[in-house]
């Protein structure tokens, strides 16, 4: 399957102030198979970057809990 993923802060609607933005989140796949990179859209798809999986990872063939991501991006 393909990654599924849900952003859980900044909470839908919040005002966000000009400076660095920290957008975080989880992620999981389907199949036992491994999240190994998570992209997000600061600009509805126009532009793609990649977020930094934080937390424990799960061991090899353990792939069946979600991850957790996060990405610092400045935003004006």
């Amino acid at each position: 399957l393909p990654v599924q993923s849900a952003i859980t802060q900044p909470r839908p609607g919040a005002a966000v102030p000009p400076g660095e933005l920290a957008v975080k989140g989880y992620a999981w796949s389907g199949g036992g198979r491994q999240v190994v990179r998570v992209d997000v859209s600061l600009d509805g798809g126009r532009t793609w970057r990649a977020a930094e999986l934080t937390g424990e990872r799960p061991a090899p063939g353990r792939a069946w809990a979600w991850v957790l991501w996060e990405l610092r991006a400045p935003v004006a």
